[in-house]
């Protein structure tokens, strides 16, 4: 069943949030509703990205994901809409869905608009239940001549050293990297390596789950979506190690 998903930067009790729910409400839209978080850093479309580029696969095909990042307080040239694997994207056009699709996608869509709105649910919610109605993107809107592009933060691989960051920090202090489980493999691969996650802090190699390690341990290991996560069990690897948002992670062979 398709779904129409919501991620933002608004904050727990925010009433942009309520306002949201409420024009959903009044336009009587006939499709789940799931929100992903409102806790995204204030304007950061990174976190945004990255964490809506894990998830979105895991809705059924069809689905709408409205990502609603540094939207209040900032400026833009307008909202964008696009289809990429089966899924629909609604958002500002300030470069955060070219962090999902990569910078050479450019099959973008204007979503229609008089002027600059920022309660979007006044631009995206006519917009939304057209979607929904089961019409396409070229039969409601334009296709966009130019849209503002972001470059995501890639990792470095030179033979020897394979660099990451830190890009999201889950409630129990988690850190995901960007590297992936086939970057990763394709650079250890015949060879030992070692994480280095601090000054006195290492682990060589990668764990299954958290039973591998002690309590109070350090570990890394791949989530369900592919990504190299930093954690110490029962405890906070973002306080204990200082893992924090856009920190590097460094792993070296030897």
């Amino acid at each position: 069943m398709a779904v129409l998903t919501f991620l933002s930067d608004f904050g727990a009790d925010s009433h942009y949030m309520a306002s949201f729910r409420g024009a959903m409400y009044k336009a009587n839209l006939q499709i789940p509703f799931i929100e992903i978080t409102s806790r995204i850093e204030p304007f950061d479309i990174v976190e945004a990205a990255y964490l809506s580029s894990m998830v979105y696969l895991d809705f059924s095909e069809g689905s709408i994901h409205v990502l609603a990042t540094n939207v209040v307080g900032t400026s833009f040239n307008g909202h964008l809409a696009a289809y990429y694997n089966g899924h629909y994207f609604l958002a500002p056009d300030n470069g955060i869905l070219s962090l999902i699709f990569g910078e050479h996608f450019n099959d973008y869509y204007l979503i229609p608009t008089e002027s600059y709105e920022q309660n979007i649910q006044n631009v995206y919610m006519p917009f939304i239940s057209q979607l929904a109605a089961g019409k396409q993107l070229i039969d409601i809107a334009q296709k966009a001549s130019s849209v503002q592009i972001s470059t995501r933060i890639t990792t470095v691989n030179d033979g020897l050293e394979l660099r990451g960051t830190v890009l999201f920090v889950d409630h129990f202090g988690n850190a995901y990297t960007n590297i992936l489980k086939e970057e990763f493999t394709d650079f250890t691969r015949n060879s030992g390596y070692i994480i280095n996650l601090g000054k006195h802090t290492q682990v060589k190699e990668i764990s299954n789950d958290f039973s591998d390690v002690k309590e109070g341990d350090p570990l890394c290991y791949f989530s369900d979506h592919g990504y190299l996560v930093v954690s110490i069990k029962k405890s906070s690897a973002e306080r204990l190690l200082n893992f924090r948002k856009y920190k590097p992670l460094l792993i070296q062979k030897v």
